[in-house]
């Protein structure tokens, strides 16, 4: 249940932009890879699944993520990481401006909790945001 508040060991707080959220710009289901995800999930490929949830309401959605490197086969360039998720009905709804929560729990689960734009969490969360 998202109604209540979650403690994470670690977390994200992170503003989708059009091509994390909008499926008229971007298809790939994939999240940035900031600063703050390195620091949760490292340098190496990770696959997993995680539960989604939208905070203030009830249910959770589970959908699988891969942490990786999309140019780890171009060892002339930097690393570039994405966090891909496969389709979910939390992210289905999920659009440009909104805050995704993404953190492990004290078991080390993963949950990606959504903030809509302009919910009182929002508003109290989205100076926190990294892009």
């Amino acid at each position: 249940m998202a109604t209540s508040a979650m403690q994470f060991k670690m977390s994200c707080l992170k503003t989708l932009t059009a091509v994390e959220a909008d499926r008229n710009r971007s298809n790939q289901h994939e999240f940035q890879g900031v600063a703050a995800l390195k620091s949760i999930f490292g340098r190496q490929r990770l696959s997993c699944s995680a539960h989604f949830s939208i905070r203030g309401q009830e249910g959770l959605s589970s959908a699988g993520l891969t942490w990786y490197d999309s140019r780890e086969k171009k060892d002339h360039r930097s690393p570039e990481f994405r966090l891909y998720f496969q389709s979910n009905a939390v992210m289905d709804i999920a659009q440009e401006g909104d805050t995704i929560v993404i953190g492990l729990d004290q078991n080390d689960n993963i949950h990606c909790e959504l903030i809509r734009n302009g919910s009182v969490d929002y508003v109290r969360y989205s100076h926190w945001s990294t892009k």
